[in-house]
């Protein structure tokens, strides 16, 4: 957001967000719990996405919540789920909010559509279900990383491990008469894969995916063919990459979660070459 980078921090000393300048190159602060109603909270396992929208910061942590703080001061609004995976909200793996609607992708491969006008403080722990929606969605127990994002399009773009796709969503089916259960995928758009992918950062040129063969897998939009799958930049050899964020079309970040390294890594891109 701006300078700072927000990063989860899953380590053994508990779950939090750190906040760190990249102006001046240094931790800014960590949030560890915080305040509400006269009670302390705190995340309570694994954070699994993080997603800005407006003056809204969404957080969704992988026992069944959903955290809402305002920006840019991050005061506590509320919480979506009760930490129960047979609640309204089931184990949320990725994020995005389009059009006044939150959408989480569940464990099970299903989309859970929220209000964010719902998400109030008088709903805390109590926000519903708007839809829920099925499609090409696969279970994941694994619990490998995913991510979904808007599109220049206005589609929706969905990581989906288990299936070795990127399911590509319609959000503007979404409306009060859309049955439950019922599927807004686009299914001819469905790009197969030849890995499991795990997240993406869209470019204007490129799409940069992180999967199971532990590379960053590079996808031309111009010659709609997959390039290269890049194991390591100059400075720097990848392990685990997991999570990859675009700040923009010549910065990208990669979280590498192998135990051996915990780092994340700043990727520049100058006129197609990619240095660390």
């Amino acid at each position: 957001i701006g300078d700072t980078l927000l990063v989860a921090n899953i380590g053994g000393k508990g779950n939090s967000l750190m906040l760190f300048s990249q102006k001046d190159n240094k931790l800014l602060s960590t949030i560890k719990s915080w305040q509400f109603d006269n009670k302390t909270l705190s995340f309570g396992s694994w954070i699994e996405a993080i997603v800005p929208a407006g003056d809204r910061l969404y957080i969704s942590e992988r026992q069944s919540r959903i955290h809402v703080f305002r920006l840019p001061d991050l005061d506590y609004i509320t919480c979506i789920g009760n930490g129960n995976w047979n609640g309204p909200v089931f184990q949320a793996q990725a994020l995005t909010v389009n059009d006044g609607l939150i959408l989480a992708r569940d464990k099970n491969g299903k989309l859970s559509i929220y209000k964010e006008s719902d998400a109030t403080k008088d709903n805390y722990q109590k926000t519903k279900r708007y839809k829920h929606l099925s499609g090409n969605g696969s279970s994941n127990n694994s619990f490998a990383a995913h991510y979904m994002q808007p599109d220049e399009d206005g589609r929706i773009l969905l990581s989906d491990y288990e299936n070795k796709i990127i399911r590509v969503i319609d959000p503007s089916l979404i409306n009060d008469d859309l049955p439950d259960n019922t599927s807004i995928d686009i299914d001819e758009l469905t790009m197969a894969l030849d890995f499991k992918p795990k997240t993406f950062a869209i470019c204007n040129n490129r799409w940069y995916v992180t999967g199971n063969n532990d590379a960053i897998n590079i996808y031309d939009r111009n010659l709609q063919e997959w390039c290269r799958a890049l194991k390591a930049i100059k400075g720097y050899a990848f392990s685990q990459p997991t999570r990859i964020y675009a700040q923009n079309d010549s910065v990208l970040w990669v979280s590498d979660t192998h135990s051996s390294k915990r780092t994340l890594v700043k990727m520049v891109v100058h006129k197609g070459e990619i240095r660390d």
